[in-house]
């Protein structure tokens, strides 16, 4: 019922800017084009306070992805030959937002808007600064620090560094959440439209400065060194953090309704909630958190917010379309390391990789240009249908790689024998060995693996020296390899056109007071599915292995988009329309099919005519004045 009055908006708000033949609305009264050429539109664009949010974005995203590159490096740098200090890294950081997540958009709610993101941003990057200072003095006295107390400095430092990292991580949720799922809600003004082309654009940084930020740090780090990386990265954070300092306050200054975030106003915001927001209405929401007054209750005040955190989350009504969200971050189907070290493994070079890896990120490029004009077409709810629905089917093809020719998928992988003698070794009828080969026997290529009755290990006149084991596959043997990467690349579009439909439902239905916290719970549901990812690679790290977490993967992702279609279903009171569909098959029949998103309305009012009580139970009987049905 909701999500019906949603698109009605929506498509008041698409059809009311805009006139048939393309021209401004002004230009048309008076009768005249607009005056303006492209250089005073781009100085036009250049001052507005979109371009100042759209800079403080790219120099915030820069920064944070050139570090979340180098940081890695850096621990392995210092700890040569293992991945210790990463996985270390890695574990510590998903912990500290699961459990501090909440707590954090918790203080974002109770904080005025621009302290909290001034605050967010000196602690990031100052933390960003004093770890690369650290790391910097390290590596300039590494000698002399891996000598003293038998190592445990170096350990000592090492524990410094990792922790600092950690609260830039923190840190940069924070701002990222004030600006991202806050600040651009209030700058869009309640246009719809406007949002979507925000969270948009805001996404399209962040994906190219994914890209883009990596390449030229790993420049400086390569050709340079580690030392001169790490004092880059520095230096960009202290002038970037001065930049957005100012460019928050200048945005700050030209959005008079981002200031407007008082104890009244959450009284205000409750009232609104009320009478304007049937998505959410007051029993969803929880009654404003007195402060502590009990010994108790100060003594647990941050695990008592948490608690309310998850609790005010639970509440929300799109809480299922972010769950839905979540269950997408456990996955092996995208291009993280442990997919890139996997299809190494299969015979892809390098270059390959990084082409499939470059083709993803444009086609994730390619969805934020789709997603506006596809909400505006068909809205927001439909929108998340249609990606979703793409991003699940083009993922069958990965599926489909589990079986396919050249799959090392082994299912009975750890029942198996270790090793493989000749006898058990059989070759497909087109392959036969040269003559001036001979097999070794009791060779293991793949130990377990399908691959071993068909590609033995040879060597040349007896030679124990074994070749690798994917030079001179045939093609054919490529064919897995070659579905699961389709399905990767492709599903990027999909992946990310979801991603910024379920971003704008939260911020579009989450009240103001609450909206911090909510997208703290929801970064640490994310975080928590990310965690899981990693463990099930401890549980199952070989390649032969890897087609139960390629399984696994595509169950939770359509997990995750029917979360989704059980949400959109309640709030829209349908998916399809199958019925109309079959009456107008039907020959003779005279019903027009008019979506949810183009009511009954009252010329007067522009509001249904039909009660949201009752829209889902008359939206196929109601008749119009024409005498078609009406849904």
């Amino acid at each position: 019922m909701a999500g019906r009055e949603e698109e009605v908006e929506e498509d008041q708000q698409r059809l009311r800017p805009e006139k048939d033949d393309g021209t401004r609305e002004g230009a048309e009264e008076t009768g005249h084009e607009d005056p303006k050429g492209c250089t005073d539109r781009i100085k036009d664009f250049v001052g507005s306070t979109v371009f100042l949010v759209y800079t403080e974005a790219t120099l915030s995203t820069w920064g944070d992805r050139m570090w979340s590159f180098a940081v890695a490096l850096f621990l392995i740098d210092l700890s040569p030959g293992s991945l210790r200090l990463t996985a270390v890294y890695g574990f510590s950081k998903s912990c500290a937002v699961l459990l501090l997540g909440a707590i954090i958009g918790d203080w974002i709610d109770r904080t005025a808007r621009l302290t909290a993101v001034r605050i967010a941003l000196v602690v990031q990057n100052g933390s960003v600064v004093l770890c690369s200072v650290v790391l910097s003095l390290t590596l300039v006295y590494r000698t002399q620090i891996e000598n003293l107390q038998g190592g445990w400095v170096m350990t000592l430092c090492q524990a410094v560094l990792i922790m600092i990292a950690v609260v830039a991580i923190l840190a940069g949720q924070a701002t990222r959440i004030c600006l991202n799922k806050d600040w651009v809600v209030v700058i869009a003004g309640g246009d719809k439209e406007k949002l979507a082309k925000l969270n948009a654009a805001m996404r399209r940084i962040d994906l190219c400065s994914k890209i883009l930020a990596p390449v030229v740090v790993a420049q400086i780090m390569t050709f340079v060194s580690m030392l001169v990386g790490a004092m880059f990265i520095a230096g960009w954070n202290m002038v970037s953090m001065a930049i957005e300092y100012y460019l928050y306050h200048r945005v700050y200054v030209s959005v008079p309704a981002l200031a407007v975030k008082e104890k009244k106003g959450e009284e205000k915001d409750k009232a609104k909630d009320k009478d304007e927001d049937p998505e959410n209405p007051p029993e969803d929401q929880p009654a404003p958190k007195k402060p502590p007054t009990t010994c108790f209750q100060k003594m647990f005040k941050p695990v008592l917010t948490l608690v309310n955190g998850w609790k005010t989350s639970f509440h929300q009504t799109c809480f299922r379309a972010g769950l839905g969200l979540s269950l997408l971050y456990m996955t092996f189907l995208g291009f993280d390391n442990i997919m890139v070290g996997f299809v190494y493994t299969q015979g892809l070079s390098e270059l390959a990789v990084s082409l499939l890896v470059a083709a993803g990120a444009l086609l994730g490029v390619a969805g934020t240009f789709v997603y506006p004009p596809l909400r505006k077409k068909v809205g927001l709810h439909r929108t998340g249908l249609i990606s979703g629905t793409l991003h699940w089917s083009i993922l069958i093809l990965c599926v489909a790689s589990v079986w396919a020719p050249g799959s090392p998928f082994d299912p009975f992988y750890y029942t198996r024998a270790s090793n493989v003698t000749l006898t058990d070794v059989t070759l497909p009828p087109d392959v036969s060995l040269p003559p001036t080969y001979t097999p070794i026997s009791n060779s293991s290529v793949f130990p377990g693996s399908i691959n071993e009755t068909i590609f033995p290990t040879l060597v040349y006149n007896t030679t124990a020296v074994p070749e690798d084991p994917t030079e001179g596959r045939p093609l054919w043997m490529y064919t897995s390899v070659a579905l699961l990467m389709t399905g990767v690349t492709l599903g990027r579009i999909g992946l990310w056109m979801y991603d910024l439909t379920v971003t704008q439902i939260f911020q579009e239905t989450v009240g103001e007071n609450h909206r911090g916290v909510v997208f703290g719970v929801q970064n640490s549901l994310n975080f928590f599915m990310d965690m899981m990812h990693f463990l099930l690679v401890i549980v199952l790290p070989a390649p032969e292995t890897f087609g139960f977490l390629i399984l696994l993967s595509f169950v939770f992702t359509v997990a995750g988009h029917l979360l989704y279609a059980s949400y959109s279903r309640q709030v829209r009171g349908h998916l399809f329309h199958f019925d109309l569909l079959c009456r107008m098959c039907k020959p003779g029949s005279s019903h027009k099919l008019v979506t949810s998103a183009d009511p009954v309305q009252d010329p007067t009012t522009q509001a249904p005519l039909t009660s949201p009580e009752n829209t889902d139970s008359q939206e196929e009987t109601t008749p119009n004045t024409e005498g078609k049905t009406s849904v």
